[in-house]
């Protein structure tokens, strides 16, 4: 059995050529989105195709990534109880089931998956693209940009298009580090320190923002970082109307 490698070369595009995308093309690419697997059958993922210049702009104030309102096709993955709400509620039945965390969940792994078979199926024709979780910044902001309703969430963002760069590939922790045999897998120091290495080197020498960092103290410099904002998610997941544990 042949197992196609492309995925392997895998690389976030950031710059991307001034080539527009005909109608037929992008709804190629969105309905790819929809055919994903999706949890209970529920479908709970909506899909914003941004094409506002002034929208372009204020979502990437919240990125803080300019490229986020230059060329390239910007998306954001919804996730979205809402459809379902508005479905059910004449039913009589509970609303529990589509506003608990396990509806959280499955509209997070709904979203996950269709992002990923969109930006592959564009990475196999020739495009490429860069995942935005950075619109998690300011979520509230997201909401009110997008005029979200109650019971749903912006998750990720997505810039596609053609690439005006090639950056080097960036290299994944060893396999067995990842992959564990009918159990966790087992750390290995050693393979962590030669991965150490290999991502020193990669960062000296990649062709863009050249630093001295390793894996792991990359690591500790994010629990360093100014995300905590982010802190405030779970606040305003329950302002959508999700109902999530009370420690969240």
């Amino acid at each position: 059995m042949q197992i196609d490698q492309s995925a392997l070369q895998h690389r976030s595009i950031r710059r991307f050529k001034d080539v527009q995308f005909t109608e037929a093309e992008l709804e190629a690419l969105e309905n790819v989105a929809q055919a994903s697997a999706t949890s209970k059958f529920m479908q709970q993922f909506s899909l914003i195709r941004v094409t506002n210049q002034a929208l372009k702009d204020a979502i990437a104030d919240v990125t803080t990534y300019r490229y986020a309102a230059g060329p390239g096709q910007l998306y954001i993955f919804v996730l979205d109880q809402a459809r379902n709400v508005a479905l059910v509620r004449e039913s009589g039945e509970s609303l529990h089931q589509l506003t608990n965390w396990d509806a959280v969940l499955g509209g997070a792994f709904d979203v996950t998956i269709a992002a990923q078979n969109m930006l592959g199926a564009a990475e196999r024709s020739g495009l490429g693209g860069v995942y935005l979780g950075s619109i998690l910044n300011d979520p509230q902001r997201m909401i009110d940009l997008l005029h979200l309703p109650k019971y749903t969430f912006p998750l990720l963002g997505m810039m596609i298009g053609v690439p005006d760069e090639q950056p080097e590939l960036k290299p994944r922790l060893p396999h067995a580090l990842v992959v564990g045999e009918n159990g966790y897998p087992q750390f290995a120091q050693s393979a962590l320190n030669q991965y150490d290495e290999t991502v020193r080197h990669y960062y000296a020498t990649r062709s863009w923002s050249q630093r001295d960092v390793n894996y792991t103290e990359s690591m500790v410099a994010h629990l360093k970082g100014t995300l905590h904002h982010r802190d405030e998610i779970g606040a305003i997941l329950k302002a959508q109307g999700f109902e999530l544990p009370q420690d969240i």
